[in-house]
C-alpha cells in the first residue's frame, strides 16, 4: 500500500467528502449505538457519520499511520484504530458498518465483504461506496503508461493495484445475506481549475503507489506527463478555462435480517 499524505489527499477534501455525505443520508437507521467507519482515512467521512449520529460510539480504523495521526489531530474525541481493512474480523458487532472509497484498493472481495457484513449487528446496516470509474481515461491512461516499456520495469510485474468488481458480483455476494439490497451509481462533476489540477487530484488517491515505486523525482515528473499526455484532448477546458472532472461512484446500502 502506498504511503499516505493527508494534506494532499484533503486538497479535494469537499469532492472526496461529498459521497459520503450522500451514502450517509440514506441509512436507514435513526439512532444507532455503534458505528466503525473501515478505511476512515483523515477523519472526513467519520466526520460526517458523526454530525448525523452524534449520540452514536464512532470508530475509525486505517491502515495508514499518517492518515490516523491525522484523524487523531483533528478529532480526538473519537475512538481511532491503526489496523488493516483487508484482515478485518471482530468478534464485536456494529448497528453500521460504514466505508468510503476503500474496497478498490483490496483483493478478494469474495471474502471481504461477507466478514464485513458478518460484523453488522441484526438489523443493522453495512454501507459503502467505491469508485467505478475505471474507464474514465485517466485511468485507462495511467495504465497504458505503466504497461509502457520505460515504466513497466518499476513496477511489480502482473500485479493489480485496483480491484473494481462488477455490479452483479456486490449483487450476489449480498443479496442472499441481506434483508433488503440497494446498489446506485452517481456521476459527479468536479470543477477543477485546470489540467495541473487533474493531476493534483490523481496525486492524492490513484497515482500514490506508481509514484513511489519509480526511483526518483525526474521520473516522476516524465510519468505524471505521459499520463496526463495521454488524456489531455479527454478532458477539453470549458469556455471560463476550467475543466469538467466526471467521477462516478457506486453505493450499496445493505440491511442485516
Amino acid at each position: 500500500m502506498p504511503q499516505w499524505d493527508p494534506n494532499q489527499y484533503l486538497a479535494f477534501a469537499q469532492e472526496r467528502t461529498q459521497p459520503a455525505v450522500d451514502l450517509v443520508q440514506r441509512i436507514p437507521l435513526s439512532a444507532p449505538r455503534t458505528i466503525i467507519d473501515i478505511g476512515c482515512g483523515p477523519g472526513n467521512s467519520t466526520q460526517v457519520l458523526l454530525q448525523r449520529y452524534p449520540g452514536a460510539h464512532l470508530v475509525g480504523l486505517d491502515n495508514s499511520a499518517e492518515m490516523i495521526a491525522q484523524a487523531r489531530a483533528d478529532f480526538p474525541d473519537l475512538e481511532w484504530r491503526l489496523a488493516e481493512a483487508a484482515t478485518f474480523a471482530e468478534t464485536e458487532r456494529y448497528d453500521i458498518v460504514f466505508s468510503n472509497a476503500v474496497f478498490q484498493w483490496i483483493p478478494k472481495h469474495g471474502e471481504l465483504l461477507p466478514r464485513l457484513f458478518a460484523a453488522v449487528k441484526p438489523g443493522g446496516v453495512f454501507a459503502f461506496q467505491v469508485p467505478a470509474n475505471q474507464q474514465a481515461p485517466l485511468h485507462q491512461s495511467l495504465e497504458r503508461a505503466a504497461a509502457g516499456p520505460e515504466w513497466e520495469k518499476h513496477f511489480p510485474p502482473g500485479g493489480r493495484v485496483f480491484h473494481y468488481p462488477k455490479v452483479p458480483v456486490y449483487y450476489d455476494l449480498l443479496a442472499p445475506r441481506a434483508a433488503k439490497l440497494e446498489l446506485w451509481e452517481t456521476t459527479y462533476y468536479h470543477l477543477l481549475a485546470s489540467h495541473q489540477a487533474l493531476l493534483e487530484w490523481y496525486r492524492g488517491t490513484g497515482l500514490r503507489p506508481f509514484l513511489q515505486w519509480l526511483p526518483d523525482d525526474a521520473a516522476r515528473a516524465r510519468f505524471e506527463g505521459e499520463v496526463l499526455e495521454g488524456c489531455r484532448k479527454d478532458y477539453p477546458l470549458q469556455g471560463d478555462g476550467r475543466l469538467l472532472f466526471p467521477f462516478r461512484r457506486l453505493f450499496c446500502l445493505a440491511t442485516k435480517p
